[in-house]
């Protein structure tokens, strides 16, 4: 009976062991492994080993400590090594919203974020050691630099994506030059996602929005009355130079006829000497039409039309 127990007493002790020599880490974690009180180990992503390394060569307490990347199950010393997990997860930074001013001297109500995750949990837990104060050490080293970048440009410059997405990268890239090796943790995306004018300046940016949209009318209308009397005065003219080809080939054309018409009737007197008379006759009946007359039974006239009364 008494070496069941001492049995059974075995197996709890070997079962205890066993359990306390186990520890899973899940894909979305890294961990440290302590023994006596000093780092021995930490659990890492396996495309980060360059990045943990550097962090680790950093320290002089650091430059001991193993590198593990398998995931999973994995063995400690049972009852001395003590594991200490984080997650491995993006976390998101976002500021108190602050009030800046443009180089151009425009005041903007802005608001920033950023995703980070542990990378170096060895230096983390030196440096950091807690969740609670990652918002802090956002908004003592991430915050002040995006913000005083943000000074520096001009206020069109702050809307233009192409020139912000290029600033937030440069000085992402910075800063996890420092986070990285500082404090364990990269940041993997950094941006200004609110951008708002300060209450106090909107009555005067309305204001003045409002002049520049009627200055910029009046000047369209300037140019649209200059157009329109360019336009008439150019209509104008090529409208007289029109008529005016058209009366001098008209009269060209008339002159032209009555010279035609000249010439064959003088043509045709010059070849029928009666037929000449004939006309003459005729016009001077024409002109007596409605008439009386008295003339002298001597006169030429009468002789004229002698044959004709």
């Amino acid at each position: 009976m008494k070496f069941k127990w001492i049995l059974g007493l075995v197996g709890v002790l070997v079962l205890l062991t066993l359990a306390n020599s186990l520890y899973i880490v899940e894909p979305d974690e890294v961990a440290t492994i302590e023994r006596f009180g000093a780092l021995k180990a930490t659990v890492i992503r396996t495309e980060k080993q360059d990045v943990v390394s550097r962090g680790l060569n950093s320290y002089d307490s650091l430059k001991n400590v193993k590198m593990v990347t398998d995931r999973g199950l994995l063995f400690k010393l049972p009852f001395i090594d003590k594991v200490e997990k984080y997650i491995a997860k993006y976390l998101t930074y976002t500021s108190n919203p602050e009030t800046i001013n443009t180089s151009d001297s425009r005041k903007l109500d802005i608001q920033m974020y950023a995703q980070y995750r542990i990378e170096n949990p060895a230096v983390y837990k030196m440096k950091v050691g807690s969740l609670n104060k990652l918002n802090q050490l956002m908004d003592d080293n991430v915050y002040p630099v995006v913000i005083q970048s943000a000074n520096k440009l001009t206020f069109d410059q702050f809307f233009d994506d192409e020139i912000m997405s290029k600033m937030m990268e440069e000085r992402r890239q910075e800063l996890n030059k420092t986070l990285v090796v500082q404090y364990g943790i990269e940041v993997a995306d950094i941006g200004i996602y609110r951008k708002n004018f300060p209450q106090s300046n909107i009555t005067s940016i309305e204001d003045k929005m409002s002049k520049e949209i009627q200055k910029e009318s009046e000047r369209l209308r300037a140019e649209g009355d200059a157009y329109y009397t360019k336009s008439s005065s150019e209509t104008n003219r090529k409208e007289k130079e029109i008529i005016a080809k058209a009366v001098e080939e008209s009269a060209i054309i008339r002159a032209e006829a009555e010279r035609q018409a000249l010439e064959i009737y003088q043509t045709s007197l010059t070849k029928d000497i009666d037929f000449y008379r004939f006309i003459q006759r005729m016009n001077a009946y024409k002109d007596l039409k409605d008439q009386t007359i008295f003339l002298d039974k001597d006169n030429e006239f009468l002789n004229y039309l002698d044959g004709y009364r």
